[in-house]
């Protein structure tokens, strides 16, 4: 605990959710020696680990670097789908250290935005170097950043069957590549291991670890799942669909009338959730909030004069948000991760591909998680896309070992030091069930909240309490 209160006293203060992780992709032609990709599935095949994992380590990148291992794994040989990671190993105790798995939203949203953007340990400045992050996770975990599912970022496919159509395929490659990653770093395999991301990955999540609980007692080498971390998470979207209206009205986005054409769309898209259109239903939501299937602005988008729904402070997407796909161009930075020339995905192909999953729910997986591992569900206070309120009331109505308790537990204020005079956020706790509102943040909670987000993370990892610190 010392290490984390030293740390913060140095530093004082997409698909349906990819919009902003699309934005800093570059389509131009790449120039320079951008290396070979590295396929490390034949080494682990072969059994030569010690070599795997040498020629994976990352090369010096611009700016400043920090030990990492990056390359692609190998999930479905019949249609050559490959998953690319990038590894950090944590700069604190990293042999102990719980090793963390970060998924990115979208659908199709690369986790490489979480990683520049979010909670890795760089940020990419405008001259396309690197800075080291004032509140990076990897400071106390070993945090495994992985591009999914098949087709997002630099992850790829040979054939159009290896695409994702549901969060089957999602779990069963994720799964693959997590056995892979523990056969390539043996010395890791036994520490704690959490699934954590945010927005879509929501149901990547539930799904990844639901996988992992069903198949751990009957395979020889398990995964030790402690846990799970969903950051404004889009795992039973009727609930969130049907809250819509009414917190755009509240916050003022919305005047009366289009309130009540807000909610009529919201009614209809619910009605074909029920009765399993779910083509129709994501065509209705996505008029209303994307406008990802024609050239023009959604309903959203033309009532407020908005194109960001991650942060209602914000009308526009940060310029700093969009460097990291500029930096990912650089030959120097492919051949250092090892990715060769291949394309960085925008993830349109995959949404393509997941759109009948996009109204759909995990919320059953994400019971039987609840009933069985540490769960921490977190929103930002200022998010419009998973605002903190639907969440809640699914929350409300879900039956789990702890549902009687949650229902009546009280909330408590959550500070980080007994001196700060602003709040850190809301806690609400019942027994390893944490759901906890972070506030000043939104939708990209790491980005709006770095100190806030890192403290969060570490409190519920490593059991620390809410209390605030002297």
């Amino acid at each position: 605990m010392m290490i984390l209160l030293v740390l913060l006293m140095l530093n004082p203060c997409d698909g349906l959710f990819r919009s902003v992780y699309r934005s800093g992709l570059v389509s131009t032609p790449l120039q320079g020696d951008t290396g070979r990709p590295l396929f490390l599935t034949p080494y682990i095949k072969a059994g030569k680990i010690k070599e795997g994992k040498e020629r994976s380590m990352v090369s010096p990148l611009p700016g400043v670097s920090i030990k990492s291992y990056a390359g692609y794994i190998t999930v479905n040989e019949t249609y050559n789908s490959n998953l690319f990671f990038w590894f950090f190993p944590a700069q604190i105790q990293p042999m102990d250290a719980p090793v963390v798995l970060w998924l990115q939203g979208g659908p199709g949203g690369s986790s490489m935005f979480g990683l520049f953007v979010e909670n890795g340990p760089y940020v990419v400045t405008k001259n396309l170097t690197l800075n080291i992050r004032d509140f990076p996770w990897t400071t106390t975990l070993s945090m495994l950043y992985i591009d999914n599912p098949v087709g997002t970022g630099f992850s790829f496919t040979d054939d159009p069957q290896g695409y994702a159509t549901n969060e089957d395929d999602v779990a069963r490659n994720l799964y693959s590549a997590l056995i892979q990653f523990f056969q390539l770093f043996p010395e890791y395999k036994d520490n704690d291991f959490y699934a954590t991301g945010e927005s879509y990955a929501g149901k990547y999540v539930p799904a990844i670890a639901h996988y992992i609980h069903t198949f751990n007692p009957t395979q020889e080498q398990k995964i030790n799942l402690k846990g799970i971390a969903l950051g404004d998470a889009y795992s039973d979207p009727e609930s969130i669909i049907g809250g819509y209206a009414t917190f755009l009205y509240q916050i003022g986005l919305l005047d009366e009338n289009q309130k009540k054409y807000f909610q009529k769309q919201c009614d209809e898209c619910i009605k074909h959730i029920k009765k399993q259109n779910w083509l129709k239903a994501f065509e209705v939501l996505d008029n209303l909030l994307d406008g990802d299937l024609t050239s023009d602005p959604s309903y959203f988008q033309n009532v407020t004069g908005c194109v960001n729904y991650y942060n209602f402070l914000q009308c526009t997407d940060p310029e700093d948000q969009v460097y990291y796909g500029k930096f990912l161009s650089l030959p120097e930075v492919r051949q250092a991760i090892h990715v060769g020339n291949h394309t960085f995905n925008d993830g349109s192909e995959v949404e393509k591909y997941l759109r009948e999953d996009t109204v759909q729910s995990v919320k059953p997986w994400l019971t039987e998680i609840m009933n069985n591992y540490k769960v921490l569900i977190y929103n930002g206070q200022l998010d419009i896309i998973v605002a903190g309120p639907p969440p809640e009331r699914s929350l409300m109505a879900m039956d789990w070992k702890g549902s009687q308790k949650y229902r009546k537990v009280e909330r408590k204020v959550w500070k980080i030091f007994k001196s700060d005079l602003e709040v850190a956020g809301y806690v609400r706790q019942v027994d390893d069930f944490y759901q906890v509102i972070v506030r000043g943040g939104g939708h990209i909670l790491p980005y709006d909240q770095p100190m806030r987000s890192f403290d969060m993370i570490n409190r519920f990892i490593f059991e620390r309490g809410w209390d605030p610190y002297n």
